[in-house]
């Protein structure tokens, strides 16, 4: 059986497609484990947000934009042009608590539509509280443990993983613990790919 990790951040556009690509290798009957670590891309960023104007080329955001398409389409996955970026922190720990109850994918995959489709903030307690409600989370109990800060053990963990594997971007796929690949292709190569390592 595989065993992939994937170092993921909900600010990560091509990380909302490897949801797509998991869901398609256990379509095709192929067996893995996944574990998603948590990589926060942008801590900086404030809890309102931050334009993205100025941050790229003339241009670029329309090209990233028609790109994802191209590769979200295969898998049912819509994508708006952002106008902002947004804080992740407490939506990986509110994901760290999801893992906790086994209800990690669908959560996550609300949380990615509501930050590239809905273009919501997810760095709003309100707004989170709403995805993780309807993911199907025990909200109190969730904003309980995280506020007690039992899941920034977890982050911290992670950054322990992100050394060791030299991780430096997202999606980062650390395959069997050995072999890394960085970055999204489309599903045929990247089935390929990890059976290359089973």
């Amino acid at each position: 059986m595989l065993d992939i990790k994937i170092f993921s951040d909900f600010a990560c556009p091509f990380c909302f497609i490897a949801t797509g690509i998991f869901d398609k290798l256990k379509e095709d009957g192929i067996e893995f484990a996944v574990e998603w670590i948590p990589y926060e891309i942008h801590p900086d960023i404030p809890l309102e947000g931050k334009s993205v104007e100025g941050k790229h080329p003339k241009g670029y955001a329309e090209k990233m934009y028609e790109m994802l398409s191209n590769l979200g389409a295969e898998y049912g996955i819509e994508y708006k042009i952002q106008e902002k970026d947004y804080n992740t922190h407490r939506a990986l720990l509110a994901g760290e608590y999801a893992k906790s109850i086994g209800k990690y994918d669908e959560f996550s995959k609300k949380v990615f539509k509501a930050y590239f489709t809905e273009l919501k903030n997810i760095g709003n307690i309100d707004i989170l509280d709403d995805i993780a409600n309807k993911a199907g989370l025990n909200v109190e109990e969730m904003n309980k443990l995280i506020d007690s800060g039992k899941y920034e053990l977890n982050l911290e963990r992670a950054k322990q993983l992100t050394d060791k594997f030299e991780v430096e971007g997202t999606p980062t796929f650390i395959i069997n613990n050995q072999h890394k690949m960085v970055g999204v292709r489309p599903y045929k190569q990247m089935r390929r790919s990890f059976l290359a390592y089973n």
